[in-house]
């Protein structure tokens, strides 16, 4: 479910943003500012689609290999990352765009009961030790922050 819930945010994400992009433009601050001025329809939604595609991937190594801690890890890594990003769509919602961002809803109405119901069930049947699961916070930190921006500083500066 990981990477369709994903999938299905971010079709969201790039269908909103081709009208939410120029809003998106003149409110957030710099060194944002710069990667946002760059970013066009196209490289938003080249750079959701490779996320789509590497969840999929991701989640297909873990189906593989059923005893592979480090891949469920990353797997729910992955998930604690997208719950992350729920809050950031209601904070930008409520900061940035004054109403309806793009990806809010799918965020709220399924990311947000999923990653909560993912992480709680992962605690409950022990799927990883409790360092471990702990662990996937800070990572999914890293990957939802630098991880992402700097790969969308990329899409945009190898576009343009």
């Amino acid at each position: 479910m990981i990477p369709t819930l994903l999938a299905v945010h971010n079709a969201e994400e790039a269908f909103a943003l081709r009208s939410g992009l120029p809003n998106l433009r003149g409110a957030v601050p710099e060194p944002f500012a710069d990667v946002a001025a760059r970013l066009t329809p196209a490289v938003v939604a080249q750079v959701l689609v490779a996320l789509s595609v590497a969840a999929f991937g991701l989640a297909a190594v873990a189906a593989s290999r059923p005893g592979s801690r480090v891949a469920l890890w990353l797997l729910l890594t992955l998930e604690v990352a997208v719950g992350l990003n729920v809050v950031a769509h209601i904070a930008s919602a409520v900061l940035v765009f004054h109403g309806y961002g793009p990806g809010l809803v799918t965020a709220v109405l399924l990311n947000a009961p999923f990653a909560v119901y993912c992480v709680r069930r992962a605690r409950r049947e022990r799927w990883l030790s409790p360092t471990a699961l702990r662990a996937t916070v800070p990572a999914a930190i890293i990957l939802h922050g630098p991880v992402l921006l700097g790969g969308l500083w990329l899409a945009a500066h190898l576009e343009g």
